[in-house]
């Protein structure tokens, strides 16, 4: 195979990439139920733990993530992983 087929294989593996992860990508709100370790309260559908989620220096700074917050979540992967994105405003 040669370096241009490669290179032309690599480019259609992305745009299938691209397209299919577009798809992916979902808003979701939710409620810190317990910090230590994390778990997240989705929709009052169901429970996430730490090991569904991706906690964002935003939460994990100075403004650490307290229960009872309110959280943002973007879903990704298929609904494998959650990014804790920041926390909601209610004030």
């Amino acid at each position: 195979m040669s370096n241009t087929q490669k290179f032309i294989g690599a480019l259609k593996q992305i745009n299938k990439g691209v397209k299919d992860s577009s798809q992916d990508v979902t808003v979701y709100f939710g409620e810190v139920i317990q910090t230590n370790p994390v778990n997240i309260q989705v929709d009052q559908r169901f429970i996430l733990d730490e090991d569904f989620l991706i906690l964002t220096n935003t939460v994990t700074g100075k403004d650490m993530l307290q229960k009872e917050d309110k959280v943002i979540l973007l879903r990704a992967q298929g609904g494998q992983q959650y990014i804790v994105l920041d926390k909601v405003v209610t004030e």
